[in-house]
């Protein structure tokens, strides 16, 4: 059923580009707010609300509220926008929207983005804005032309009139932005749709094959400055000491700087600042996590497991288990960086950030500005994977601009990003399951200890002990089980955490498809049969299973050595199945060969990018699965650079092939559900052709190396 959204919210129109172009958005206050004079657009001026420009030149710009991270989803909106406005594609631009809570995804309290929610939070908005301008565009031209609105067609960025002609979008922008908006634009049927759908590529692929699109890294001002960060190695420790005079010595170095958790150095160049924080040599004291080490974290999270405790199950066959996994870095290729310009009444930022409410936030407490005073700019993202939501590195740019009243852009060396970031994190997993004569589960147990991610967020999440991005992929399966459980234990360790690539499914599915997979041996039955024979009442989930199944050709003779996993999960509202097929010979090499992927995310907008994301997120999950581990000694990270956190390189990547189901259901995330099928995949794959079967990740622990 059509939402109203334009009913709902508030459109607007702006006298601000009157004999330039149309511009139309929505905002997100009622209307209530705008009758009563609290809102009004000369307070605001053209950014609220404002999501679509249509200029002269017949150029459509779509003001994308979700930050680029290569996930493609300022193509995937544009789509959806050009669709219902029947746009030219080829006229089709994007900027990225500025700080502002008009942009905020209708799904999240924040504008952020995250959880995979971008095209799910902005399908029915986008559509409306459309159709919206479009419907406005037809008006100006009967109106030109002096015939009824009805006779005139939209199609490809022109108004068609059978007599009259056609003129061109950037012909009727102009007229059309001083038309009344229309309160309930008619959309399209999918029947009649064009570009939704279509495998389309990205419009950034041009800038990013040119060098022209500019990372928050890319960053340059007038008479810039370059600074770097050191902080304590022990989480909450604090400066002791340093050398400013030794550092000051350093060619370029201008200025020492204390920031949250740690100092700067600032030079002309970030060389000078890295050579001047070594003659610096800060030296730190206290912290939270002093006599902390990675085997106490496992003490401390089976100790949780262990005051939890187990069900007592009376059953055919019991099965009592134990998984781990430790913390993880989000490692992306571009390092923390934010550029920063405070003066006496202003302030830009120029940041890599997936939260720019959040930077709004910080910035303005620091520099004692209103927020119509602070530009937030967003550039692409190098990367992102839920680590750009914290802005650390914001609040410290920020800090340092502001003492020095220059522009500084403050990068973070790889060292520093790997031993400060807001870890995945590290988790623990019992289970007891209880099986039938026919073999099949029917008691399912399941203990989970974990740090909480959301209780810094939201405090109250602590005090009662409930996260639900913790136990999410395990709390509920689709299969049919008749007596399930799942307890979550919170722990506190000191480490932070944070939001890492599909966040709880990370963990929870390969445990929990593993502890299936060990369910399936101890019936002696065959893994995909079994899982299908307990998905008689998902028919979406035994779609999905079936067809993988049948892409990967499951119950096929295998050359010796080889091995088949297969596993089966849900998150950000996408069902994903995977089946991956490694070989092994007797020295713990393996070498994985190709996996197949099925997905059902309901509604299908740009199916490249779809396969796009499920090939990189299964590379991300298999990366983490094979060889990255955060371990820690004496309260300190022991990794700090890829040298020794281990990722999975091209040649050791198996062939991918994605197939997509549409179901045609609410639209599911991409960006993140193809993640947490790798493990499970990957270690029933082994366990296929070796029979050794591993609880624990990164599985170079166990000696398993790529041949």
């Amino acid at each position: 059923m059509k939402n109203n959204y334009l009913k709902r919210r508030t459109f607007l129109t702006t006298s601000a580009l009157a004999g330039a172009g149309l511009s139309i958005g929505f905002n997100f206050m009622p209307e209530a707010a705008f009758a009563a004079g609290t809102v009004t657009l000369e307070k605001s001026g053209v950014k609220l609300g404002l999501w679509v420009r249509i200029s002269p030149d017949g150029i459509i710009t779509l003001i994308a509220p979700s930050s680029e991270m290569g996930q493609g989803v300022n193509t995937s909106l544009s789509m959806i926008l050009a669709e219902e406005l029947e746009a030219d594609w080829s006229k089709i631009k994007t900027e990225t929207a500025p700080a502002n809570s008009d942009f905020k995804n209708p799904d999240q309290p924040m504008q952020l983005t995250g959880g995979s929610a971008s095209i799910k939070g902005f399908w029915e908005p986008l559509r409306e804005v459309g159709a919206a301008a479009r419907e406005m565009l037809k008006t100006a031209a009967a109106q030109k032309w002096d015939v009824p609105v009805s006779e005139c067609k939209a199609q490809s960025g022109q108004i068609i009139h059978a007599e009259k002609g056609v003129l061109n979008y950037g012909e009727l922008a102009t007229v059309a932005g001083k038309l009344d908006v229309p309160s309930d634009p008619p959309l399209k049927a999918e029947i009649d749709f064009r570009l939704i759908g279509k495998p389309l590529p990205s419009l950034d692929f041009p800038d990013k094959v040119t060098g022209k699109a500019q990372y928050g890294i890319d960053v340059r001002l007038p008479g810039m400055l370059f600074g770097t960060v050191r902080q304590s190695p022990v989480f909450g420790g604090e400066v002791l000491s340093y050398d400013e005079a030794a550092a000051k010595k350093i060619t370029g170095v201008k200025a020492i700087v204390p920031v949250p958790n740690g100092i700067a150095v600032v030079a002309d160049n970030t060389w000078h600042a890295k050579k001047g924080m070594e003659a610096l040599n800060p030296q730190f004291q206290g912290g939270v996590t002093q006599d902390l080490d990675s085997t106490k974290v496992s003490k401390i999270l089976r100790t949780a497991l262990d005051d939890e405790g187990k069900e007592e199950i009376k059953a055919e066959q019991v099965l009592d288990l134990e998984y781990e996994v430790p913390y993880l870095a989000h490692a992306t290729m571009e390092p923390m960086n934010c550029t920063a310009n405070v003066g006496k009444n202003f302030c830009e930022v120029w940041a890599p950030t997936q939260n720019q409410e959040m930077s709004m936030d910080v910035t303005e407490d620091i520099t004692g500005l209103d927020e119509d005073q602070i530009q937030i700019h967003t550039t692409l993202l190098g990367g992102g994977f839920g680590r750009r939501i914290e802005v650390d590195y914001v609040t410290q740019a920020v800090t340092v601009s502001k003492v020095l009243q220059k522009p500084v852009q403050l990068i973070w060396m790889r060292e520093e990003d790997m031993q400060h970031d807001f870890y995945r994190p590290a988790s623990m997993s019992r289970f007891q399951i209880g099986l039938g004569t026919d073999g099949l589960p029917v008691q399912w147990e399941n203990q989970l200890a974990l740090p909480s991610i959301l209780k810094r967020y939201i405090p109250p999440m602590g005090w009662i002990g409930f996260d639900p991005t913790s136990t999410e992929g395990a709390s509920e399966l689709p299969y049919d089980i008749p007596d399930f459980d799942c307890d979550y234990s919170m722990v506190d360790i000191g480490v932070p955490v944070g939001f890492w690539r599909s966040v709880g499914s990370s963990h929870n599915a390969f445990y929990t498809e593993c502890a299936l997979d060990e369910s399936v041996h101890a019936a002696n039955q065959d893994p995909f049969e079994y899982r299908r024979k307990l998905l008689e009442e998902a028919p979406r989930f035994r779609k999905v299973l079936e067809e993988v199944a049948q892409k990967a050709k499951w119950g096929r003779k295998l050359p010796e050595g080889h091995g088949l996993g297969i596993a089966l999960h849900k998150s950000f509202g996408s069902i994903v199945g995977a089946v991956l097929e490694i070989s092994a010979n007797g020295s713990n090499e393996i070498k994985l060969h190709k996996a197949w992927l099925s997905i059902d995310c309901g509604k299908v907008i740009n199916p490249d990018t779809i396969r796009a994301q499920m090939q990189g997120g299964f590379i991300f999950g298999l990366s983490a699965a094979l060889g990255e581990e955060i371990t820690l000694k004496d309260g300190r990270i022991e990794q700090s650079n890829f040298n020794d956190y281990s990722v999975l390189r091209m040649n050791g990547a198996p062939e991918i092939s994605v197939s997509i189901i549409e179901s045609g259901e609410e639209i599911g995330g991409v960006g993140e559900p193809g993640t947490p099928l790798a493990a499970p995949a990957l270690a029933n794959a082994i366990f296929a052709a070796t029979g050794k079967r591993y609880r624990s990740l990164p599985l170079s622990k166990h000696g398993i190396v790529l041949a």
